[in-house]
């Protein structure tokens, strides 16, 4: 399958470590693209963004209900032997929320450099975050609901309560969210069901960043993940999407430093 993978090259071309970014939800490559990427290149890193298939640019391939975690977790792994291919070593992995949880269920078949999980889905699975939801906010778990199964129908301004702690431009949000791609039933299901092997996952060097202001990840959860996996948990003042925060370079530097710390 020909999937859409978003590159940016440096100018230490040869001894640049790649970097691949995998996006979560309703999202695509292009997250990452809007600053993470060209940041990290000016830093030495050679960055790639995959979109799952499904999402972004890249062709579902079958009917999207029936996409699911593994089937995240094969395009991972033909985007890492393509960068292997092309730079000679494969790359640090980053994940963030979903993306979070196919990192970890790549990690259960096969090794990285490296990975950061960030605002991440818990190795314990989605139903957590869904209990937490309803608990402390039963609006909010009603609107994430129906955001999954209908996106086009939620209004913009749901983005920046849920995604945001910052104030953000109105004409970002329009640019960036005005035609959000509906999920996967199945891959919904596979999040609380399919959840990676905890054993397998720490043979890879990993850490955890988490957000302080996060509606959808909150910070037990973050907790959770990083005691789970016995590994550094460091702090960004921002909410959900910390990729597009107006203090997104901040966000930056702790994930390059978390990185260099491995």
């Amino acid at each position: 399958m020909s999937l859409e993978v978003l590159e940016r090259s440096s100018q230490a071309s040869d001894s640049a470590v790649p970097i691949l970014f995998v996006h979560g939800i309703l999202s695509g490559a292009w997250i990452w693209d809007v600053y993470f990427m060209p940041w990290f290149a000016e830093r030495g890193f050679r960055p790639y963004a995959l979109s799952l298939r499904g999402h972004g640019n890249s062709p579902a391939g079958k009917p999207l209900d029936q996409l699911a975690l593994h089937d995240f977790v094969a395009d991972v792994r033909q985007t890492v032997l393509r960068i292997k291919q092309a730079t000679g070593r494969e790359p640090i992995l980053v994940g963030h929320s979903m993306g979070g949880m196919v990192v970890q269920r790549y990690l259960s078949e096969y090794q990285a450099p490296a990975a950061v999980l960030m605002c991440s889905v818990p190795p314990q699975g989605m139903m957590p975050l869904s209990i937490s939801s309803t608990w402390t906010n039963p609006l909010l778990a009603m609107q994430m609901a129906k955001v999954y199964s209908f996106p086009q129908a939620a209004d913009i301004s749901l983005a920046r309560d849920i995604l945001f702690y910052h104030p953000v431009a109105e004409v970002d949000l329009a640019r960036w969210f005005s035609a959000p791609q509906r999920e996967s039933m199945r891959l919904l299901w596979d999040l609380n069901i399919a959840l990676p092997i905890v054993s397998r996952v720490l043979k890879t060097p990993i850490s955890v960043i988490g957000a302080r202001h996060d509606r959808l990840v909150p910070s037990g959860i973050v907790q959770w993940t990083a005691s789970t996996y016995r590994c550094s948990l460091d702090w960004v003042n921002a909410g959900h999407a910390v990729m597009l925060e107006q203090n997104w370079e901040e966000t930056a530097q702790v994930l390059h430093d978390s990185i260099q710390a491995q």
